[in-house]
């Protein structure tokens, strides 16, 4: 959407995976708690119902944790979902800006977890809790700038 502005601070997040190129574009911005990861919704984003789809909203909390445990206390490690649990808590409409945050319960070891929250401004979205493996020794497809 060329009207809407990008919040401060945020720059565009490059994934080399080519589902989650489709999507975006998706930005990311870097602070004291971690990477947290935004995007404007566009029409594309829509169900039936005129809301941003819940596999929309899945994908970029499932993103959002992968990216923090990824990254945590500056590693640089692949890690897979191996389990994501969703709350639809309420509705995101075309041009909302829709903003996750993460926080990490474990970040180190081969088995990892975190949560997230998307909100658009201070109304909650969704919540998701998810259960990920490190991959050892693979080479980290994604770039978080920040």
């Amino acid at each position: 959407m060329s009207e809407s502005v990008v919040p401060f601070g945020f720059e565009p997040l490059f994934l080399e995976e080519p589902f989650t190129a489709r999507i975006g574009p998706l930005y990311t911005k870097r602070d004291a708690n971690g990477y947290r990861l935004g995007f404007f919704a566009e029409q594309s984003h829509l169900n039936v119902e005129g809301v941003v789809h819940g596999g929309m909203l899945a994908t970029v909390a499932d993103q959002a944790i992968g990216i923090n445990l990824a990254h945590a206390r500056d590693q640089r490690t692949d890690v897979l979902t191996l389990h994501l649990s969703v709350d639809f808590i309420g509705p995101a409409y075309v041009g909302d800006w829709v903003e996750a945050t993460t926080t990490l319960s474990k970040d180190q070891g081969r088995i990892r977890f975190g949560n997230c929250e998307l909100r658009v401004q201070d109304r909650l979205v969704l919540k998701a809790s998810a259960v990920f493996t490190a991959l050892r020794g693979q080479p980290v497809t994604t770039t978080a700038k920040g």
